[in-house]
């Protein structure tokens, strides 16, 4: 049986995401944060949890997201501005996760730099940590300035259009500009490759400004993960299934845009400016039961043990302090 979960998003304070967030709605939530407006819509195919708002047909069945097993999708304005090598998104986790890593870790994390270039991480750090430039790693984005000037295009649709290099050739100065590819508007594949691949240059990134004005559209998606068995598997030429469940300890997967921390400062723990931040927590009771058997606690969204855990444990150590 597919194992239940919860999604939790951004309310007032932007990290640790709090609100519980329905999953496969088209109608959007709203997230507004100190650096962040706009809304938000969390699509998992399969999925069997709180808040459920269909199957996401809207969303698996529009074209590019067929193979998809999870999208995340935000479209606002970030309420100051920001330069492209310094807003960063990614996994953060408040708690070691050294000890619990599978078999087959290495595979996996060659892997996602051979994906993601841009990448860096610390996945033994007791904080652990996964973060990328964040206009380089959404697989769809749209920049769009001034767009109440400039009608209702894209606007409520659940997913995003490509519509970011027109929007660099017109901001971007400098020789970087002229370093930016030529693209068709109905080529969004390629359109997509040309941004990934330019915005792989840390300098290109630092030359691209975006201001308070700009609505920024982000999707970012993939067809790794298997919400039904909650088991990740790489592509060819991988061969690698990992059951994720069974290494799970008690923490949810959590997703942040936020600035890119100085050097030495770790990225975790709310030190730096989060934009916004998504957790997926698993909260089927018998995940959770069989993960205390193992002498494992559920740990919600910025470190915390769940109140029902904590009471369990203080209660076990009480009970052992009375017996001599």
């Amino acid at each position: 049986m597919t194992p239940k979960l919860r999604v939790l998003i951004s309310s007032d304070n932007a990290y640790p995401p709090t609100t519980p967030c329905p999953v496969n709605s088209l109608k959007p939530t709203r997230i507004d944060t100190e650096g962040f407006s706009g809304d938000i819509w969390v699509f998992i195919r399969g999925y069997n949890g709180e808040l459920k708002g269909g199957e996401g047909e809207g969303y698996f069945g529009v074209r590019g997201r067929e193979a998809m097993s999870y999208g995340i999708v935000v479209r606002g304005k970030y309420k100051t501005p920001f330069n492209a090598d310094n807003l960063v998104f990614g996994n953060v986790f408040e708690k070691p996760i050294r000890d619990n890593l599978p078999w087959g870790t290495s595979i996996a994390t060659k892997f996602m730099y051979f994906v993601d270039p841009t990448v860096e991480a610390d996945i033994y750090a007791d904080k652990p940590w996964a973060l990328s430039p964040a206009l380089a790693t959404m697989a769809h984005l749209s920049l769009v300035s001034n767009p109440e000037e400039k009608g209702k295009e894209g606007q409520g649709k659940p997913y995003i259009d490509e519509r970011s290099l027109g929007w660099l050739e017109e901001n971007v100065d400098g020789d970087e500009a002229d370093d930016i590819p030529p693209y068709t508007d109905n080529d969004e594949k390629s359109h997509i490759s040309l941004r990934r691949k330019w915005l792989t240059k840390a300098s290109n990134r630092r030359a691209v400004q975006v201001d308070e004005s700009t609505e920024v559209g982000m999707e970012f998606c993939n067809g790794l993960l298997d919400f039904n068995t909650l088991s990740a598997t790489l592509p060819k030429p991988f061969t690698l299934q990992i059951p994720l469940l069974k290494y799970w300890d008690g923490q949810p997967v959590t997703y942040i845009c936020q600035d890119k921390p100085p050097a030495g400062v770790s990225p975790v723990g709310g030190e730096n400016r989060v934009r916004w931040s998504v957790a997926f927590e698993i909260v089927d009771e018998g995940a959770r039961e069989e993960l205390k058997r193992k002498g494992g606690e559920v740990v919600g969204p910025g470190g915390v043990v769940e109140e029902d855990e904590k009471d369990e444990k203080e209660e076990g150590e009480g009970n052992n302090d009375d017996v001599d």
